[in-house]
Order: C-alpha cells, then structure tokens, then sequence
C-alpha cells in the first residue's frame, strides 16, 4: 500500500511540474498572440516582402488532434462524413468535458467496417465519459459494449484538473443511454481484477480498446489479460502508444509495455494501423 501511495506521489509531481512548464508555454503564446506583437515591424516586414512577391499568409491551419495523453476540447470537424455525423448526433447531445478519442475515428474504420453485421462483442478498458463507448454503440448498431472503469479517476487525471464536477459513473451513464445503454454492460472496478472475473464467466470479445491506465505495468497486465479474452481475428487496440508526459523512464508510460506484449504473441497478429493508437488482429491463440 505504501509502494502504491509512493507512486501516486511521485506521479502527482511530476504532472504538477508538466502543468506549470505548460502554463509558461500558454503565457508566451499569448504574448506572441497579442495585438502588439502582430504590429511588430519585424513581423509587418514579413508580410509586406510576402505582398510583393505576390504571396499571401497561409490560412491557419486546421488544429490537429490531441496528442497521446493531452486534453482538448471538444475538435472540430474531421472532414469525414462519419466523423461530423457523430459530432453532430452524439456529441453535440452528451456531456463531455474532453476528448481523447474523436481524432481516432479514421483510424479505427478498418476494424469497424469489419465488424459490421457481426453483432461484435466489444470490450473497452477505460471508460471515462463513455465518449469511445457512445462510438462504438453508434457506429456499430448490433454491437455490445462490455465498459470497465473504476470511475474513481486516476492520480493524474486529478492533478491536471481534469476531472469533471459531476461523477464521472454518472456522466458515462447519462452519456451511453442517449445513444442504447440496453447494449452496454458497465463493469465498475479495477481492470485487473476484472477481466480475471471475465475471464473465469468464459467471455470472449472480437474487439478490446485498452485505455486505462498509463503506467506501463498497469497496461502490461491489461493486455495480457485482454489477449486470453480475444476471440481469433479479434481487434486489440493500444490508444496512446506514444505517450510520454511523464518523462523518459519506460514505467511511465504505455510504450515499453506494449512492445514487450508484442515481443511475446510474435507471429500471432497482424498490424491494422499504428500511429498515436496500435491496432492488431489476432490470428492465432
């Protein structure tokens, strides 16, 4: 107990410490973005050669989704039609307070249009506000969602603020019923014990979303788990696979944990995508 109340602590500073180098980052950015600093003869010069030479400023450029592990609020449009109708009949009607998840779409529609039709029992790990989940119930309309969460919060969700006023079981709840909760089964408790329960009722899923924990153990564990409940040619997706917000040390983050699950089932899955997100099928036990 004492080991894990150490770790907490460890994690608490170092997120405190990222979220004061990003308030600095914020202030010099609105410097840049003031008023004066636009009339600033340097930058008025600039524009004035881009004039002669016939050239324009570049529009700005559409934001791009967050990065592993960042929040954001809510994106704009994918330019996707799937993406904008779900923005628009999901998102727009829930309660949602971040997104971590609507810059995955794209990468996620091989695994979905191979899934359409075929009832996929999906399982995620790591539910928040139910915005993956809501996804997946409406992009999929015969699909079942099995949810796990503590909805507790982690250590580093609340030392970077973000943590919803309401509590999050109630917010997830309210968010899934506005698309079917009779298709969701929410599993409340620690992942690790959990899936072990999943496991032992003799469940089998065709599509796991492992996004719980960051810490590399945590997600070790919860892909191995995972793995034993993924039917052959099942999805097993890694979201932040290249998060690092914690630094360099290999514990603090998914990375090392996911490349040493690979490293074990080699020869056992084919590569879908990879990018901020790995997605694999399982093509043999």
């Amino acid at each position: 107990m004492t080991d894990d109340a150490d770790s907490d602590d460890f994690v608490v500073q170092l997120l405190r410490e990222n979220r004061r180098l990003k308030l600095e980052l914020r202030r010099l950015e609105a410097i840049a973005s003031s008023r004066w600093w636009r009339l600033h003869p340097r930058l008025n010069l600039q524009r004035a050669l881009a004039r002669l030479r016939g050239t324009h400023d570049p529009p700005p450029a559409a934001p791009p989704p967050p990065r592993p592990g960042e929040s954001s609020p809510i994106a704009p449009s994918l330019g996707d039609d799937i993406g904008e109708r779900f923005r628009r009949e999901v998102v727009g009607r829930g309660t949602f307070s971040q997104d971590w998840f609507t810059g995955h779409i794209g990468h996620w529609e091989p695994t979905m249009t191979a899934l359409e039709g075929r009832a996929a029992r999906m399982l995620e790990i790591g539910a928040f506000e139910g915005l993956s989940t809501c996804y997946a119930l409406w992009r999929l309309t015969d699909a079942n969602v099995t949810a796990v969460d503590t909805f507790a919060g982690s250590a580093e969700l609340r030392a970077r603020n973000l943590l919803p006023e309401a509590p999050l079981e109630t917010i997830f709840d309210a968010n899934v019923a506005s698309v079917d909760a009779s298709r969701v089964r929410k599993l409340v408790g620690d992942s690790k014990h959990v899936l072990v329960d999943l496991r032992a009722e003799g469940a089998r899923f065709d599509f796991v979303y492992v996004d719980g924990s960051h810490l590399a153990l945590d997600v070790l564990v919860d892909a191995a788990l995972s793995w034993s409940l993924l039917a052959i040619d099942g999805f097993l997706v890694f979201d932040d696979y290249g998060w690092s917000a914690l630094g360099v040390d290999p514990l603090l983050g998914p990375r090392a944990a996911i490349e040493a699950f690979l490293t074990l089932v080699d020869g056992k899955y084919a590569v879908v995508s990879e990018g901020s997100q790995l997605a694999l099928r399982k093509t043999s036990v």
